[in-house]
């Protein structure tokens, strides 16, 4: 995972105020916090975004990390471990 490049986040993500969450407002928090414990690897358990994330769309988190992985943003390790393949706001180094 590449480090998170402030210039191309929106306003809405670097603020935290967040009426109508979207699943990039989801990848964005995953990738925050990945980005600030700098786990590059990009891999998480499904726990810490319980913890660390305030966005949920659906009822379910299971739910709505499957559709992240649906989306190609996220890869399913096993059970409950993911990793992220790529996101929005990549810093090109």
């Amino acid at each position: 995972m590449l480090p998170i490049d402030e210039f191309n986040v929106k306003i809405k993500n670097l603020i935290g105020i967040i009426n109508n969450p979207t699943y990039e407002d989801l990848l964005f928090e995953i990738v925050n916090f990945l980005n600030d414990e700098k786990r590059y690897d990009g891999e998480f358990k499904l726990k810490d975004v319980a913890l660390k994330t305030r966005v949920r769309i659906s009822s379910e988190l299971s739910d709505d990390v499957d559709k992240l992985v649906e989306l190609g943003y996220l890869e399913k390790l096993k059970y409950s471990s993911y990793r992220v393949i790529k996101h929005l706001w990549e810093k090109q180094i």
